[in-house]
């Protein structure tokens, strides 16, 4: 139920913007590509750090609301990413890794500041787990006091569904290449109910056990190159810079 009913909201979303963008008589859409890097961890494995370094790559469609002024206010965009995150931890007795691949949808409000050129978003992202790969490099024998997750049961699967909020900051460093920075979290567990125990026997004095919920975590550092976007030549020749 869950699956479907985020489903329905990307669906619905990704509707709406390509029903705008038909309302768009004069075509100011604004197309662009997409390459970056994730910095990502995952909250509740028990390992701490942006330590995961993966790619992020997509298209993205920006369209203005106010057609007449393009390159100010408000505007919304939708992307599809391939983009992967995930966990890495090498200096413990354990040597965790896990890359998880996703086809991402965020779906952004932005503001543009016309005097000093920054764009501020926010948004919601779907993304759809694609591939799992984990290792949780655990050692054969037992270390007491290092947290371990239990052998049995063993961990549940991830959820095929991730829904993040995104925040974002980009500017231009020239002419049609911009750069853009942002941050996600995950509003729903991407894994529930993974048990850890401290390595000491159940029934001792020092045994402690727990459940914990994974969420993703990550940066995106990423460039964008404005595929129809006009350079800062063509419009010298216009006398409005706002118009097409």
């Amino acid at each position: 139920m869950k699956s479907k009913f985020i489903k329905a909201i990307a669906v619905f979303m990704m509707l709406g913007i390509v029903m705008i963008s038909e309302k768009s008589t004069a075509q100011m859409f604004k197309a662009y590509g997409v390459a970056g890097l994730n910095a990502a961890q995952i909250d509740g494995d028990e390992v701490f750090g942006y330590n995961k370094i993966a790619p992020q790559l997509g298209v993205g469609l920006m369209i203005p609301f106010d057609m007449r002024h393009p390159y100010q206010g408000w505007q919304a965009s939708m992307e599809i990413l391939f983009s992967q995150r995930g966990a890495r931890e090498t200096l413990d007795p354990f040597a965790y890794k896990t890359t998880l691949s996703y086809i991402d949808i965020p779906v952004m409000l932005h503001y543009i500041d016309t005097k000093g050129g920054w764009t501020f978003g926010l948004g919601l992202q779907y993304g759809r787990l694609i591939k799992v790969s984990e290792d949780w490099g655990l050692p054969d024998s037992v270390i007491h006091g290092f947290e371990r997750p239990f052998d049995f049961p063993p961990a549940p699967a991830f959820s095929k569904n991730d829904l993040d909020i995104v925040a974002e900051i980009r500017f231009t460093i020239w002419e049609k290449f911009k750069f853009s920075f942002r941050y996600q979290y995950s509003l729903i567990p991407i894994r529930e109910d993974v048990w850890f125990y401290n390595g000491y026997n159940a029934g001792t004095q020092e045994y402690k056990s727990w459940s914990r919920d994974f969420t993703n975590n990550y940066l995106s550092f990423r460039l964008l190159y404005m595929i129809n976007e006009r350079s800062s030549k063509e419009l010298d020749r216009n006398i409005n810079r706002t118009s097409y």
